[in-house]
């Protein structure tokens, strides 16, 4: 059964977050396995998080927090690019 529509606003959302993890990522020096490794995400899971295809739970925010050390809100703050 093919997945349902995401709402346009809702995959700007999706893509906004990801680019920020990216963003924190790749600020930290670590690949999306190093990530992956740091949350118990698997790697691919990271990459569709990244690319705006996966939203990940509000407990899986936490963790990812956590894996980066940063605060959950810095997850959702816009990217330098963006401001």
């Amino acid at each position: 059964m093919p997945a349902s529509p995401v709402h346009p606003r809702l995959a700007d959302y999706r893509a906004r977050f990801g680019h920020r993890l990216a963003s924190l990522r790749l600020g930290r020096d670590l690949t999306q396995e190093q990530l992956a490794e740091a949350s118990g995400f698997d790697r691919k899971t990271i990459n569709r998080i990244e690319n705006g295809r996966h939203s990940p739970s509000l407990d899986r925010v936490f963790v990812l927090a956590d894996a980066l050390q940063v605060e959950p809100f810095e997850l959702f703050r816009p990217a330098d690019d963006e401001v």
